[in-house]
């Protein structure tokens, strides 16, 4: 292509994108909102909140509602991206240590002030060990939040402090660059007191407005600080559903048949999560802790043959960082069946017995007899399934207690880390007993990285070590789907934290 031609296309691709973006302006300009009063949604079929605590919340309905009723330094938008919420401008030291948030107004229910020193009381609660919280080891990076934790010193040491009314001032033990996204979890919600839903003091989007055996019920605060942004009038959770309603939204479950679904009238909304689930071996017990025997298993898995008993929104994959954008470090290589002849001849066996530990629950059971067959393709291997209550399946990994397990992992914080703590040396949630110098070594470097980018290729890294050493076995990405009433418009689906973000939702005439 010559230089005029060049030119004459790159125009014509700029008139093109400007009439686009025109005729989508039109196009939403000629929409038509419903009334304020017909401003509402209902959210069918779905698990209801059972703890107000922002602190001690791990269950994801309590979490969703949570993120709607108060607004935290960041938040999830409507793309489901982490932005900032109540954070203005973030300034960080030259040295990457000290991170100072100037904060927009805002005040709660009851008209009392979000301030800084909000915040600083919030932290100092969250990481004392009379809270007992789940989630104070996420400011394990801010000063003496460890120290803290051990009960070695007070929670006012914690290096948070409130220089003024409106400006918070964050130090950390060393530069961790991208360490704010974290902010935008539940468990950094500005919570002043809590004792039941219906005395919660709020500053967020909504506010409670009534609950009983079956729902929940969220109507706009008009003291929100954005509240002319805020289109919905009245958020409704309710507990029971049919899904032959044509209204609101509805998570499907995992038998659904959408085919039945009227299109015209709901669309379907496939969501993935951060979720990951995956086999997991006890690298401690015979003969899980010969590393050929577990590449063979994972060289046999064949996870398209997996994807008729997944649901519609969950993936099947390869990685264990499903999170991430980029693309895997290194795959696992080699011939299943030379490597398992290699274990059988080790052992002086021509037959090998496992057992897979798997939950009682409908997808798992069809996923852990597609896995069955699917190993048992090693010639001389035999899979056992054994089926656990979910309660006494993680008693059982917890102890040790087992060899092979179906299994999954939800990330607590929006960094690629928080894959792969749970199999350092140290950790306590290391139920796979994995214990790896180098490994470590690796996960020591990427917390001593200020650069995300830097840190994410380390634990890149980290990740393919795990993978090739077959200590974890992805097979598929969690996901949810929805149907939603055509006519709504912005409705934000994090990855990660609250199951769907409703703030600027809006509905239109269909």
């Amino acid at each position: 292509m010559n230089k005029k031609s060049f030119i004459v296309a790159a125009l014509l691709g700029s008139v093109l994108i400007l009439f686009l973006f025109i005729w989508n302006e039109q196009r939403e300009q000629s929409r038509e909102l419903l009334p304020p009063e017909e401003q509402t949604i209902t959210i069918n079929g779905e698990s209801l909140p059972t703890q107000p605590d922002v602190m001690l919340a791990i269950d994801p309905a309590s979490q969703t509602v949570l993120s709607h009723l108060y607004e935290g330094l960041y938040r999830f938008g409507t793309d489901g991206a982490i932005e900032p919420g109540l954070v203005e401008k973030l300034e960080r030291s030259e040295d990457g240590t000290v991170y100072t948030f100037t904060l927009k107004e805002s005040v709660t229910t009851e008209g009392n002030a979000v301030t800084s020193q909000t915040f600083v009381d919030h932290f100092r609660k969250l990481v004392d060990d009379e809270t007992n919280s789940p989630f104070s080891f996420l400011l394990a990076d801010v000063q003496s939040a460890k120290e803290i934790g051990l009960g070695q010193q007070e929670p006012d040491t914690l290096g948070v402090r409130a220089i003024d009314e409106r400006t918070l001032e964050i130090t950390l033990i060393r530069p961790m660059e991208g360490f704010e996204e974290i902010f935008a979890m539940p468990a950094f919600l500005p919570q002043p007191s809590v004792t039941s839903w219906d005395e919660l003091e709020t500053n967020g989007p909504f506010e409670f407005d009534r609950m009983d055996d079956t729902s929940i019920s969220l109507h706009k605060n008009e003291t929100y600080r954005e509240a002319d942004n805020v289109t919905l009038e009245t958020i409704t959770i309710q507990s029971e559903s049919n899904l032959t309603e044509t209204f609101g939204m509805h998570p499907i479950p995992y038998d659904f048949d959408t085919s039945t679904i009227d299109e015209e009238v709901m669309n379907i909304e496939d969501v993935p999560r951060s979720g990951v689930f995956y086999l997991k071996p006890n690298v401690e017990k015979a003969p899980f802790d010969d590393v050929a025997f577990r590449q063979a298993l994972a060289l046999t898995l064949e996870r398209t043959k997996l994807k008729e008993s997944l649901a519609r929104a969950e993936q099947t994959t390869e990685r264990l960082l499903v999170m991430d954008e980029e693309a895997a470090v290194a795959e696992l290589e080699g011939d299943a069946n030379q490597l398992f002849e290699t274990v059988k001849k080790r052992l002086k066996t021509e037959t090998i017995e496992i057992e897979l530990l798997s939950f009682v629950d409908e997808e798992a059971r069809e996923i852990s007899t597609r896995l069955k067959e699917n190993l048992e393709q090693l010639d001389g291997l035999t899979v056992k399934i054994v089926e656990l209550p979910l309660g006494d399946k993680v008693r059982k990994e917890v102890s040790g207690n087992y060899s092979f397990s179906l299994s999954g992992w939800q990330p607590d914080y929006p960094l690629l880390s928080a894959y792969l703590t749970q199999f350092e040396s140290d950790d306590v949630l290391n139920s796979s007993r994995y214990a790896n110098e180098s490994y470590d070594q690796l996960m020591d470097r990427a917390r001593s990285t200020e650069s995300l980018d830097e840190r994410n290729i380390i634990l890149r890294n980290a990740e393919a070590k795990l993978l090739e050493e077959a200590v974890v076995m992805p097979i598929y990405q969690a996901g949810r789907s929805y149907l939603v009433e055509k006519g709504y418009d912005q409705i934000g689906y994090p990855v990660i934290g609250p199951s769907y973000v409703l703030t600027f939702s809006k509905k239109y005439e269909n």
